[in-house]
Formats: C-alpha cells, structure tokens, sequence
C-alpha cells in the first residue's frame, strides 16, 4: 500500500468533475451492485460505510458526503481508464449524474499501482476521490459507479452502488481539554482528514485567555499556549489503547519522520494515544499526547472529564494539539469515520480556524 501520507495528499489534489443536470439513465440497470464484473478486477470503498455530514447545515440546507473509490485488480498490469460516471439517486431514481472523460479519470486517478491491501496477489491500480454536495431536499440516498477501462485489448467495466446514510450520534461529547482553542484541522469536507477512520476527525490547539497561540517567542513545542493541558475523556468508557512511550516533536511547526514509529515511516504516526471504548459501538480516539504523561492504563473504566494525560506533539505532528475522532471499532486503521458534534466548546460546523472556548 502506499504511505497514508501519500494516498491522503494525492486525495485532497484530486480534481472535481463536471456534473450534468437532470434525471439520466444508468449505465445497466440501477439495482446493479456487483463490484466484480471484469476480468478479476473489483471496486471497493472506503470508508466501508459512508455517512453525510450534515450537522452544520447552512441556510442553503445542504448535506455533503465523501468516500474513496478504489480499483483492485489481480495484476500489476497498467489498465487504461476510459471513462466514470458517477450517478446520484433518490429512492432508487436517478437524480444526476456527473461523467468523467478519459483523460479527466486519468488524471483524478490518486495513486500508482500498489499491494491491494487484505489480499493476497491482487494490485490496488486507481483510486478516485468520490464527493459531492446537494439540497437536503433531493434526498440523495445512494450513489453508483460506473467505471470503464481497457485490458487485455478489450473494453471492460466495473461497477458499484454506495449507500449513504445519516448517522445519529448515541454518545454525549465534551470537547477533550477545557479552555480556548482554535480548529486547525477539520475532517475531509473542510479539507482536513481524509482517512478511513477520520473523514470527521478534527486537530485543535490550545489558546491562552486572549486568545494568543504563544506564551514566548522561540521554536520550541513547549512555547505554544495548549503545551501541557490536560486532556480529558469526552465520554465514559473503558480504555483499549494507551500508548505512552513516543517523543514529542521539539520544533515548533514541522513533523520530523526521525520521530515517526517504524510503523509509519511515512506520515499518519498518532504518538501517544488513548482509546476508549464508550460502550455502544462508538469509540473515541485521542492523539499525540506528551510523552510520559498519559494517567490511564488499558481496561481502566474512565469517566467523562477524567483526565487522560496532557496535550503534546507526538508522532506525526507539526505543533501541540489534540487530535480527536469517534470511530466505530478500536483499531484506526480499519474502523470507520463517525459523525460527531460536542456538547461544548466549537459548534457542529469545526471549520479550520474556528475559535472556541470549552467550559
């Protein structure tokens, strides 16, 4: 597989596509779900299941969704991506479609050919950054794709239908440390994460009382204002995961790979983190606390606001923040993304530059 690092930042270069108003016919029929049609070849989609965010509507009362979508084939052999539509419909009924040209599928193809992640033999040879946004009214409930390409001197076609779905969140968050702070990263829609597990993921730093990111001048990770506070559980839970032992980044403002674990060499390092398992299938996941500060041990039942340990750049971090996510099994790696929103502190939207202050 590629780095995460690199998947993600070819993802967020992908480019959009042109859409074509009105109902239009699918492809084959619209029921089709089969995601191997040719020649061994099959699509999937990550996350594996896609939600629409939509807790911060705006008065244009629009609901978004993303997802990846990608080739997997039982060869490295080069394909030639011919053409993708993608169709959005309501209650089975196509409500528009967009259509990518040949060259247009080539150049929004994300990565290069690489190991298909689960499989054994088989070659992961495009991916395509799927997303979109429409009226609450349209009620977009599903969306399939058709994807076409050239192998073994033949035109073939894959295809695949994605349910959406709206989330309800079980579990009341309280933001994970108290005080001012600011969103520097919001999750895929605001052109933050983009991974499996953190399409809704947010990075938060803290600030001081006026609001100042800094307490000295210098480069060192001790001189931001968020250095050092507690991090706190959003929820009651039991802890699954607590890691400890990872240095902190020193420099303020770059992510040095030196500090990386040998598991992710290239980027997407959480450091120290705590994972609690809330009971009801929802999982919080805290990052890149300060070495050596972590209070909680794996089994531990924890309350909400009971500190966890303190905000630090561990692992793959550019300066001091708290990364959080809700997720819907222990591992990261292979959970999937949740809708979530806070009972204090930023309001649904967590935009990228969002001040806030959490009780």
């Amino acid at each position: 597989m590629p780095s995460r690092r690199t998947f993600l930042a070819a993802a967020a270069a992908g480019t959009s596509a042109l859409w074509t108003a009105g109902s239009r016919a699918l492809p084959r029929a619209t029921a089709q779900t089969s995601s191997q049609d040719a020649a061994g070849t099959e699509l999937s989609v990550q996350p594996g299941r896609v939600f629409k965010r939509m807790s911060d509507q705006n008065r244009l009362r629009t609901e978004y969704w993303l997802f990846n979508l990608m080739l997997h084939a039982p060869s490295q052999a080069k394909l030639e991506l011919a053409s993708l539509v993608v169709a959005c419909l309501s209650r089975g009924q196509v409500v528009r479609t967009t259509t990518w040209a040949a060259q247009a599928v080539a150049k929004s193809n994300l990565i290069a050919a690489a190991p298909m992640q689960g499989k054994e033999g088989g070659w992961m040879v495009a991916a395509f950054s799927i997303g979109d946004a429409a009226p609450v009214e349209l009620a977009i409930d599903s969306v399939h794709c058709a994807l076409e390409f050239n192998a073994a001197q033949r035109r073939q076609r894959v295809e695949k239908s994605v349910q959406l779905e709206r989330y309800a969140q079980k579990t009341s968050l309280v933001f994970p440390f108290r005080g001012n702070g600011m969103i520097t990263q919001g999750g895929a829609w605001n052109d933050g994460h983009r991974n499996r597990s953190g399409m809704f993921a947010i990075d938060a730093i803290g600030l001081t009382d006026l609001y100042a990111a800094m307490t000295a001048d210098g480069d060192a990770s001790r001189y931001a204002a968020g250095w050092g506070r507690e991090i706190i559980a959003p929820a009651a839970g039991t802890v699954v995961v607590a890691r400890n032992d990872r240095p902190d980044q020193p420099v303020l403002g770059v992510s040095d790979p030196a500090y990386f674990v040998a598991e992710f060499p290239n980027g997407g390092d959480p450091g120290n983190h705590v994972v609690i398992d809330h009971g009801n299938g929802e999982f919080s996941v805290l990052d890149h606390l300060q070495r050596g500060s972590v209070r909680v041990s794996v089994g531990e039942h924890v309350a909400q606001g009971q500190a966890l340990g303190l905000l630090g750049s561990s692992g793959d971090s550019s300066s001091p923040h708290v990364h959080h996510q809700l997720q819907d099994g222990p591992d990261w790696t292979r959970a999937d993304a949740l809708p979530h929103a806070y009972a204090n502190g930023p309001r649904g939207q967590h935009d990228r530059g969002a001040f806030f202050s959490a009780a």
